[in-house]
């Protein structure tokens, strides 16, 4: 009898898992990658979205800081558009250097780019010449085809307001507005070193 109690006992205990129950937890494993699985191309999608349009603010930051720091220090500004397929912005501006210079700079925006020049000459404006100038962001379109550069003669002729879409790569334009208005005092004081005349325009 206790011979029969031990091969009993023994027989139990090498008998393992049954199909079924296999079978259960292999669906709890696939459930379980699923979701797992699931969770994770999510936050790669995530953080792809994020990083592209983080992207986007920072190009579209660095055109408009260059932008209102040209505009800060000029005397005088001209927005011209259209030209050759794009707007023009040009600024005679001071230096943040004592003794104060004054030189030409300007921004071209065509293409879906924008690129500036900065000269103490005239700004050669043609589309061979603007293809060398530096390129500040790529991407970047008008708003519902807006102008990109606008002035108000009227209100300050001293004040340029940008506007422009910049584009990610899967998702939503980030857009980029901001007023920049000059800090030179009227009437623009005769620089020590340069010529208020320079000849920007």
């Amino acid at each position: 009898m206790a011979a029969r109690t031990y091969h009993a006992n023994r027989a139990s205990c090498d008998a393992g898992m049954t199909l079924i129950e296999l079978l259960v937890y292999m669906v709890l494993a696939v459930v379980v990658l699923l979701i797992v699985g699931g969770l994770l191309i999510n936050s790669l999608t995530t953080q792809r979205t994020v990083r592209n349009a983080t992207q986007a603010s920072n190009a579209g930051q660095l055109v408009a800081q260059s932008v209102a720091q040209g505009v800060r220090n000029a005397s005088a500004l001209k927005v011209t558009a259209p030209i050759f397929g794009g707007e023009l912005l040009t600024v005679l501006t001071a230096s943040m250097t004592t003794p104060q210079t004054w030189s030409c700079q300007a921004w071209y925006f065509g293409s879906g780019e924008v690129r500036t020049k900065t000269s103490s000459t005239l700004i050669p404006t043609t589309a061979a010449s603007v293809a060398n100038w530096t390129l500040l962001g790529t991407g970047m379109q008008s708003v519902s085809g807006g102008a990109v550069f606008t002035s108000t003669p009227l209100v300050n002729p001293r004040s340029v307001i940008l506007n422009l879409d910049v584009s990610t790569v899967n998702g939503k334009p980030v857009r980029i507005n901001s007023s920049s208005t000059s800090l030179q005092p009227l009437p623009v004081p005769v620089p020590v070193t340069g010529l208020v005349g320079l000849p920007c325009f």
